[in-house]
């Protein structure tokens, strides 16, 4: 079998699962599929220099390849974000925006993105692709196969699972401080 065919026949069999495990592992759908665009070029390039007959498993190298793509955008992402802050910062008039607003809405998007990693997987996945990848219900039920009831349930428990945990430890923290 020739490269040409042999990526194809491997394209079609692992480009749909690959997409699914990043859309869910990246907070957007254009950087997971830009990701797998950069992995899957990769793999061309590598079986036109070297072949293909050493590679065993196809989907396993194409999905650790992907492993090391998404760390590399979260790394990339992060560089940005720092960039970005800076430049903003820099725009804004000296009284805008207080360090203090700054640090607590960082301070509460990560409290709720922590409490949201403890829920059990299967509202995770809803959440994050909810409120990460702003994607519609019919799209979590079309990525996550499963019916867009089940994705509306699992969403609707995941918010209130969220909201009850954050609840919780602002009324622990609350009574510590009272003390």
């Amino acid at each position: 079998m020739d490269n040409e065919t042999y990526f194809d026949r491997v394209y079609e069999k692992t480009y749909r699962p690959l997409l699914r495990y990043a859309i869910v592992h990246l907070s957007d759908p254009t950087d997971a599929e830009d990701a797998l665009q950069n992995v899957y070029v990769d793999f061309y390039r590598r079986i036109e220099r070297y072949g293909h007959l050493d590679i065993l498993s196809p989907k396993n190298f194409l999905l650790k390849a992907l492993r090391r793509e998404i760390i590399k955008n979260y790394a990339e992402r992060e560089e940005r974000k720092l960039y970005l802050a800076e430049e903003y910062d820099e725009s804004l008039p000296a009284d805008a925006v207080t360090f203090e607003d700054a640090v607590m809405n960082r301070a509460m998007a990560e409290q709720v993105l922590e409490t949201a990693k403890r829920l059990p997987p299967e509202m995770y996945r809803v959440f994050v692709l909810y409120y990460g990848f702003e994607m519609s219900l019919q799209e979590i039920a079309d990525t996550l196969e499963i019916g867009r009831e089940a994705a509306k349930s699992r969403l609707y428990r995941a918010r209130n699972e969220v909201r009850r945990r954050l609840t919780r430890t602002e009324a622990i923290y609350g009574e510590k401080s009272n003390e």
